[in-house]
């Protein structure tokens, strides 16, 4: 099947912008379930029906299973759904989330974009005389786990008649476009993905990027890291396949706005989508999903099926042994022989590692930033690399003291092994993760049968970095800004330093190992190196480390794209007398100034969280609960309840929780969805439900004859009036209600 006959499309980025202004401006951020998404899908089916689509409508969720809330919730989700008939039934589905992550983010690119773009192509191709029927789908709670995908997915009537699915999240018109093509175990069909570069380089855009190294590092998280509703196709076994901008966007920020928004890439994600289903709307291939892993070099795809990785690990092992035993022939007798050999050079690599990781404090200690590198990260990667070499002077200087093994093959040995180790572990969660620890293995292979000093040194190097290539992916700076989110409480932040530290230790170890086994291979190629290991060394190294680190802290830690979260929380407790007013941020709150009912407090100090005040929380009464409570005692204790909440203004996020006796809830009879704990049920809604609800339960528990109803209510609205000015920063609030309960059993 050919390309298609022209290069542009009619999609309107024009249109497609007005539609944008709507859901992410006027109705600005829609979490799951909320009315701001529901009002979402509203437009977009009266935008279907206004095309004069055959059919239009909400296909509702009201339960569903997530990734990020502790299991199941209720909700008021949904699906907006579009129906255009071609002349066969064969479906195309065109797909995009309608949901954005938080109340605080307008989602203007994530993905209110893709939204944008599939209303657009409703009209457009409305406008064609299409073989295939085309649904349009805008899928809620994609944010909290691919929900409204999984769901339509399982009970769309239409499945078994769908052969293509076309997916747009996130058009923002930064340098690159990603083409998401993995699901697991699968992967987009290979016809496809060429289709798409393809029908990209025939409109004249350039951009469209495979990011492989981050697509495989993706395998180590839980569920996938990132992906989008193109995935439960996949899973499916129908041709899929995502469209997404620049990961390293302000996505999941309240900063994906529309003035951080390019527009034109409305119009490069819209006329791809358009030239790829009229490229296949009389028919697909017959493959279905792919299974390989690619490269891309320029304009030029390298696909790799998986036996290939797999024939190239057996390769590596076998080049592997092959050096061994060369190496092994050139051992000198060691006596008396060292022990311990390796550990003693573990030590090594974490005084290496340390340097590396700790590089960022020193900006840190300099600036009064926990996180100096937010706004712009790259120079940190010069100064961990200078960090690093001045890490090796020191290793040097206590390497010496260490008395150390002098056999080039036990360090050989060792590095093979725990390369080896790697390749069986990651092997376990996917051979494409396997294929980076087994390169390292051949290249070093190569390394200790080439005799070549240069050679040599190349081919080490060039070890390394396909092991760390994997880690500082494409899609580094994404992770590297989530952690910048997490809380600086406790002993966190200190274990989450010894973590990287160790985890890198180990990663890079293998790689120490081998430079050792080349040291001692040919001691007299390596001399110059022990020019570094003088004083002059460590002191060069040393002043150009805080010298950078010095210039590294005159740069501005955060900017109007990366901003610094505060978050204000008010906390009404049953049984409290006084409410409490607390403001937290990830980073130091040193100059914020906050104002509460009027009063100024500027904060001072390298601090991360305040208690400002007290309130009454007795001047707003923000829920009720009224219950009626049956019990029934025989070897167990059962408990009907009938509890009605009603509150003045929607929560956000509500829970209810039975705890109590020994061991779970049994017998539990609801009509609700609800989640279980050691010794305990809780009830979920996400978000916004409505002001009031109804929880009809009963369960059994044993050994008590009490349970306790524990309800937490968490609200955008706040009792006392806080405004918080400092500067680069974005402010979250949240009235969180605690209210507990104590039932018992009537004797």
């Amino acid at each position: 099947m050919g390309s298609a006959t022209y290069a542009q499309s009619p999609f309107s980025q024009d249109s497609a912008y007005a539609h944008l202004k709507i859901l992410a401006g006027e109705i600005g951020p829609r979490p799951m379930g909320s009315p701001s998404e529901r009002a979402a899908m509203e437009y977009a089916v009266e935008k279907f029906r206004a095309f004069g689509l055959d059919e239009a409508y909400i296909m509702p969720i009201r339960e569903a299973s997530t990734a990020g809330l502790q299991g199941g919730v209720n909700t008021n989700s949904g699906i907006a759904v579009g129906v255009l008939k071609g002349k066969t039934d064969r479906v195309i589905v065109i797909g995009g989330h309608i949901d954005s992550a938080s109340p605080e983010i307008p989602g203007a690119n994530d993905d209110g974009s893709g939204s944008a773009c599939v209303i657009e192509l409703a009209r457009v191709l409305k406008l064609r005389n299409n073989e295939s029927t085309v649904v349009f789908a805008l899928f809620g709670g994609e944010e909290q786990g691919l929900v409204g995908s999984k769901y339509f997915v399982k009970y769309f009537d239409r499945m078994d008649d769908v052969d293509l699915m076309l997916q747009i999240d996130m058009t923002n018109g930064s340098e690159w476009l990603l083409p998401l093509t993995e699901a697991g175990d699968v992967s987009t069909p290979e016809w496809l993905v060429r289709a798409a570069y393809e029908e990209f380089d025939a409109l004249g855009y350039t951009g469209l990027s495979y990011p492989t190294h981050f697509y495989t590092f993706m395998h180590l998280v839980p569920g996938g890291g990132i992906g989008s509703d193109h995935q439960p196709f996949l899973e499916r076994g129908i041709p899929a396949i995502d469209f997404t901008s620049d990961v390293t966007d302000p996505i999941h920020t309240p900063q994906d706005n529309l003035e951080n928004f390019i527009a034109s890439g409305l119009k490069r994600s819209g006329d791809l989508v358009y030239n790829l289903f009229v490229r296949f709307d009389a028919g697909t291939p017959e493959e279905r999903t792919g299974s390989y892993y690619l490269i891309q070099h320029g304009s030029l795809l390298l696909f790799f099926p998986t036996i290939v990785l797999w024939i190239f690990l057996f390769i590596a092992l076998s080049l592997s042994v092959v050096a061994l035993l060369e190496i092994r022939k050139r051992r000198v007798p060691e006596e008396p022989k060292r022990k311990i050999p390796g550990l003693k050079l573990f030590l090594l690599a974490m005084i290496i590692q340390t340097c590396v990781w700790t590089s960022e404090n020193l900006v840190g200690l300099i600036s009064g930033r926990r996180f100096p590198w937010v706004a712009d990260p790259d120079g940190y990667f010069i100064l961990g690399l200078l960090a690093g070499i001045f890490g090796i002077w020191v290793s040097m200087l206590v390497g010496r003291k260490l008395d150390v093994s002098t056999v080039a093959y036990r360090y050989a040995l060792r590095s093979s092994i725990f390369l080896l180790v790697f390749i069986l572990l990651l092997s376990l969660v996917s051979v494409k993760l396997a294929f980076y620890p087994a390169t390292a293995l051949a290249l070093l292979a190569l390394t200790f049968l080439v005799r070549q000093r240069f050679v040599r040194l190349v081919l080490w190097l060039l070890s390394g970095h396909f092991m760390f290539r994997l880690i500082f992916s494409e899609g580094f700076y994404l992770f590297a800004r989530t952690t910048s989110q997490l809380s600086a409480e406790g002993t966190a932040p200190l274990f989450l330093h010894i973590f990287y530290i160790l985890f890198f230790s180990l990663w890079s170890f293998p790689f120490l190992l081998a430079f050792a086994a080349i040291w001692w291979d040919s001691p007299s190629d390596m001399q110059w190196l022990s020019a570094f290991g003088r004083p002059a060394g460590g002191i060069a190294t040393g002043v150009a480390v805080i010298a950078f680190a010095f210039y590294l802290s005159t740069r501005q830690a955060y900017s109007d794209l990366w901003k610094q979260t505060v978050t204000v929380r008010q906390t009404i407790s049953s049984g409290a007398s006084q409410g409490l007013v607390t403001v937290t941020s990830p980073d130091y709150l040193d100059g914020a100034v906050i104002s509460v009912d009027g009063r100024d407090t500027t904060l001072q100090g390298r601090i991360t969280s305040a208690r400002l005040a007290e309130f009454d929380p007795g001047k707003y009464e923000w829920i009720k609960t009224e219950r009626t409570v049956e019990t029934r005692k025989d070897s167990t204790t059962t408990f009907s309840i009938g509890l009605r909440i009603s509150s003045r203004t929607r929560p956000y996020t509500l829970s209810v929780t039975y705890a109590g006796g020994r061991g779970a809830p049994q017998n539990v009879v609801t009509p609700l969805l609800w989640s279980q704990g050691p010794n305990s049920m809780t009830f979920r809604w996400y978000s916004f439900p409505d002001t009031s609800l109804y929880i009809p339960v009963s369960f059994s528990v044993t050994g008590s004859d009490t349970v306790r109803e524990y309800i937490e209510a968490v609200f955008l609205e706040q009792p006392v009036s806080v405004q918080v000015r400092k500067d680069h920063s974005s402010v979250l609030r949240r009235n969180v209600l605690e209210k507990t309960t104590i039932l018992s059993h009537e004797k």
